[in-house]
């Protein structure tokens, strides 16, 4: 099986070549974040960064070892090795991406003395003479550019020594110290290279979007820590004041590119500002001081130079115009030269622009040329050239608006400035993988000076200046940006560089040929994605729909500082930030969203604290119409109407600035109960503006159906009472003849009392008497008692025996006289002989 195996990697190398060798020493994959066993090698610093005749004698490297895999590591070595001076271009790209072989001189490994534990760090410095011995130096014999490479190896856990780390740079070398030989150093060439550079102190978005009287709020604390001294932006800043001083070369031929945003924001945090907490509330930000202080530390270091303002947020106009939003393109690249302007105090280069990534399509071209702009700055891959054409230049661009000059930028130092391409080989399955330089960190900037040199050296453009264009957000910090513009002043002093401005290469076309814009492939797949920029349009017209409803008066602000401010921090989702990460650009455009849809949501309806009640069927409501927005709103106020409940229309209300407006809605109640209705907020053009407002009206009032309900019941209450009583009448005939007496009725009952007498004590018959009152009709009651004694009855009512007869001198007998007070009396008829109760009756004469 070995034997077989054996065989084919010889025919493979037989029939590819000895190029698939060097491919083979190292092969390009990408490097594992976290593999088993891996060491992780920072590099701070690397003396010299050019290699002079005057210069050191030795190469110093330092860095920091870190065991960041699984396993302990033992028997570590750490060695500088090189590869051959690199000639070509595709030399120094194949350097770039890590596919250039690095061991042509291999020094000895200089051992570790511990091992190397789980999450241990070590710090490494390697010291290295450049000439001499191979076995101990980098033995430099000529002067050019080369690919160094810190190798470090090891042992992890049980397994076999290999290569656990690895980190790739250029190193420029101009001259030699101390050699032996004179035809050893090479002769500098006749003419300096002019150079432009620009200096991109630019960072991603980070504003969201707020209302005048707000504190301004910002997605996280970064910048805080970036605008420190000690921080990327203000490490860029205090290099660009100290490598480049008033007056030197390096400072002639750079030109600071800045971003609006940037600028904008840092001077509101210096008033204050909030970020979300751990929690999701807003909390103060820290960085306030440090933010006004390098805002007047920009401004002064930028004062007098050559200063390009990008677009606002760095808006990709490729992009907005793809997604029809040219106006918004437009307004971005115009306020953006106004506003840098403003906030650094000296004047930008006008009508010029640098487009994201150096390129731009034709439609683009057409929405720059109607903010203005006739000079690009556009890399060599966005233009038609042809392969014999320099990569430099200024050239006219073919088109059919207003005439447009380019400036061409290297794309060999863009791809050097762009971090790290890819990396070399791993041992074994294990780490080793070779990180370049310019991942981040002091050196950076290195893999861009040795570029540069070997234009300057082994491929000087005649053309025209070689402008140095590194990506927008470049991986630089303070440390590294001081180190490139340090080796840019070597260069120049050197005599390989000289200074030219951008303005000045702009002033100064080398060619008459206009070239055609090619806008390539792979920028295309790296706009910013299309979902995002879809999403601003919907955002743009909810402003607008808020901007008709503004009362411009003498309250609150101008509505130009809320709109103008909203319109153009619109652009932010569409930033170049976001190209090549689809997934940021999304949550830029959600955020926006949100923000503005919060903005919106301010103007609405208070919901009362109690439902409303209503006592009659015409009862009017109270509403409170609230105002977040620092101007004049006049709105409509819409109350849903229900079964049983209508509300009238309410007419148009002005609401003051921060304010409240009470209104009176008519509302009418066809029944009694409780309603739900939703009062809404309208602007003017219809839009909803806050969240709909849930009341509760209960009414205790009868409606009108209620009314006439209970008006017919009522009539047909009427209607039938009458109808009974007419029936009753008509059912009862002759009712105005006597009626006979009821059975048991005093008229019916016969006076026993009288008729029980014998004849001749009888009184006369009664007299034609109307009858008593039945209340009157009492049964019998026994008699009063008379008194004990036996004299003379006194005389007492006209009753009974003791009442005088019809002859008797009392006169005729009078009508039967009732005794109300004696209960159960019974009146009798003069004349009736009833006997006394209560004593024996009187004996006749004679009698025994």
């Amino acid at each position: 099986m070995k034997r077989i195996a054996t065989l084919v990697a010889i025919i493979v190398v037989l029939l590819v070549g000895p190029v698939t060798g060097a491919a083979l020493a190292a092969p390009r994959q990408p490097a594992p974040s976290a593999v088993a066993g891996a060491l992780t090698l920072v590099l701070d610093e690397l003396a010299p960064r050019v290699v002079t005749a005057s210069g050191p004698t030795v190469l110093t490297v330092t860095g920091t070892l870190t065991n960041t895999g699984d396993e302990t590591v033992t028997d570590i070595g750490v060695r500088l090795q090189r590869g051959q001076p690199l000639t070509s271009e595709g030399a120094v790209r194949d350097a770039l991406e890590g596919g250039a072989p690095t061991d042509s001189i291999a020094p000895q490994f200089q051992e570790l003395p511990d091992a190397l534990d789980v999450g241990d760090r070590v710090p490494v410095r390697l010291t290295v003479p450049l000439s001499g011995a191979p076995e101990s130096t980098l033995a430099l014999a000529a002067t050019g550019v080369y690919e160094l490479l810190v190798n470090v190896n090891g042992v992890p856990g049980e397994g076999d020594r290999a290569r656990l780390a690895a980190v790739r740079m250029l190193l420029p070398v101009v001259g030699l110290p101390d050699l032996d030989g004179a035809d050893a150093v090479s002769t500098p060439p006749a003419a300096a290279t002019p150079f432009s550079l620009l200096y991109p102190v630019v960072d991603v978005p980070r504003r969201l979007t707020t209302a005048p009287g707000e504190p301004v709020r910002l997605t996280d604390d970064t910048l805080a820590d970036s605008f420190a001294p000690t921080g990327r932006l203000g490490g860029l800043v205090a290099a660009l004041a100290e490598a480049a001083p008033a007056g030197s070369p390096v400072r002639t031929a750079t030109c600071v590119v800045t971003d609006a945003d940037l600028l904008q924001t840092a001077q509101a945090m210096s008033q204050g500002y909030v970020v979300p907490g751990a929690d999701g509330s807003l909390v103060p930000g820290r960085g306030a001081e440090v933010a006004g202080a390098w805002l007047a530390s920009f401004a002064e270091a930028a004062r007098g130079m050559c200063v390009l303002a990008l677009p606002f947020a760095d808006a990709d106009v490729v992009a907005l115009t793809r997604g029809e939003l040219e106006t918004s393109a437009v307004g971005a690249v115009t306020a953006g030269r106004g506003l840098v302007a403003d906030l650094l105090g000296t004047p930008v280069l006008p009508d010029t622009a640098w487009p994201a990534d150096g390129v731009v399509d034709e439609a683009g071209l057409a929405t720059y040329a109607e903010g203005g702009v006739r000079s690009l700055v556009l890399s060599a891959d966005g233009l038609d050239l042809p392969a014999q054409a320099e990569s430099a230049g200024t050239v006219p661009v073919a088109t059919t608006g207003p005439a447009t000059t380019a400036v061409v930028a290297d794309p060999l130092v863009t791809l050097a400035a762009g971090g790290p391409i890819s990396v070399a080989t791993t041992v074994a399955g294990r780490g080793g993988a070779a990180a370049a330089a310019a991942a981040g960190g002091p050196l950076s900037g290195q893999d861009v000076l040795g570029t540069v040199a070997f234009r300057a050296v082994e491929d000087a453009p005649t053309g025209g200046p070689l402008v140095i264009a590194p990506p927008h957000r470049w991986n630089v910090d303070g440390v590294a940006a001081r180190a490139l513009l340090d080796g840019f002043g070597t260069l120049v002093d050197e005599g390989l560089l000289t200074a030219r401005g951008l303005g000045s290469a702009l002033a100064t076309p080398t060619s008459t040929t206009e070239r055609t814009l090619d806008y390539p492939i792979g920028a295309g797949a790296r706009e910013v994605a299309p979902n995002a920029v879809a999403a601003i349009g919907p955002v743009l017209d909810d402003i607008g729909d808020l901007d008709s409803s503004v009362v411009d008066d003498e309250l609150g602000v101008d509505p130009d500082d809320l709109f103008d401010p909203l319109v153009l921090g619109a652009v932010r989702p569409a930033s170049a930030a976001w190209r090549g990460t689809p997934e940021l650009a999304t949550d830029a455009a959600a955020a926006l969203a949100d923000r503005v849809t919060e903005l919106r949501g301010t103007v609405a309806v208070l919901e009362p604290p109690s439902p409303f009640s209503l006592g009659t069927s015409t009862s009017p409501l109270l509403l409170t119409v609230a105002n977040g927005l620092p101007v004049t709103m006049r709105v409509r106020v819409e109350i849903s109407s229900t079964s049983g409940l209508r509300v009238a229309p309410i007419p148009v209300v002005e609401v003051p600035p921060f304010g409240r407006r009470q209104i009176q809605a008519s509302a009418e109640v066809q029944r009694s109960g409780v309603f739900t209705v939703d009062a809404t907020v309208r602007t003017i053009d219809g839009g909803l503006l806050g969240a709909p407002s849930r009341l509760q009206v209960r009414s205790t009032a009868y409606g009108t159906i209620t009314l006439w309900l209970t008006g017919t019941a009522g009539v047909l209450l009427v209607v039938l009472a009458a109808r009974r009583i007419l029936r009753r009448i008509r059912s009862e005939p002759g009712r105005n003849t006597p009626r006979p007496p009821r059975p048991g009725s005093p008229e019916t009952i016969p006076d026993t009392a009288e008729t029980a007498l014998p004849a001749d004590l009888r009184g006369p018959p009664p007299t034609s008497t109307p009858p008593p009152a039945p209340e009157d009709r009492t049964l019998p009651a026994p008699p009063r008692p008379l008194p004990a004694s036996n004299g003379p009855i006194p005389a007492g009512p006209t009753t009974g025996r003791n009442r005088p007869g019809p002859s008797g001198p009392s006169g005729p007998a009078g009508p039967p006289v009732r005794r109300p007070d004696v209960p159960g009396h019974v009146p009798v008829p003069p004349g009736t002989g009833a006997p006394l109760q209560g004593r024996p009756p009187l004996r006749p004469p004679g009698a025994r």
